[in-house]
């Protein structure tokens, strides 16, 4: 209903517009005489012409053609005595008729280009669904191939005691003690004591 409504509110405005103000030139003593140029001629045009412009952007649509009719309404009651004056009557079912005639004239006119147009965006609708589709069935192969697959234990590693061997190399520590010298002594003593020396002989 909101989106009927937004489609009609233009064209209503135009229409109300032309049927309540352009009888107001018409009811001055001079332009009386020509009045009849506003119910059959001004008023008549508007209503085609909307209808036409109507089915050129929104296709047909019957419902439109009550707009000038109910906006009528309201002008005859103002300005042409209401439904006392026959000729009243007779310019409702005109009005009625001349936006049925609208919108076939724009239909002929302009229905082709709005139909390769609808097609088109249709098309692109089916695309983008048919995108979305193939995009689920691969997500669903996906998870399907995903719990197919047997799962692996996975072992928290137990964290490993590393002892980590201090080097014997000078270079490690950072002192002033001569482990050359130190080391070269044990050496020579083990020498010895393979020898026959004992520590007495020191």
């Amino acid at each position: 209903m909101t989106g009927m409504i937004k489609k009609y509110l233009p064209y209503a405005v135009i229409i109300f517009a032309v049927y309540l103000l352009v009888p107001l030139i018409f009811i001055i003593e001079p332009m009386q005489k020509f009045s009849a140029v506003a119910y059959y001629f001004i008023l008549l045009m508007t209503q085609v012409v909307c209808s036409a412009v109507y089915c050129a952007k929104h296709g047909l649509d019957f419902l439109f053609t009550l707009i000038a009719p109910i906006a009528f309404l309201f002008t005859m009651m103002i300005y042409a005595g209401g439904f006392s004056n026959p000729t009243n009557i007779i310019l409702l079912i005109v009005y009625l008729i001349s936006g049925i005639f609208g919108l076939f004239l724009g239909d002929l006119a302009f229905g082709d280009a709005r139909r390769k147009q609808e097609k088109k965006e249709k098309q692109a609708a089916e695309e983008l669904l048919l995108q979305a589709k193939r995009r689920d069935e691969r997500e669903k192969q996906r998870m399907a191939a995903e719990s197919a697959q047997p799962r692996r234990r996975v072992h928290r590693a137990e964290p490993e005691l590393r002892v980590e061997k201090r080097a014997s190399s000078p270079k490690d520590y950072d002192d002033d003690f001569d482990y050359d010298k130190y080391m070269s002594d044990i050496d020579k003593m083990l020498d010895d004591l393979d020898n026959g020396k004992t520590e007495y002989d020191y």
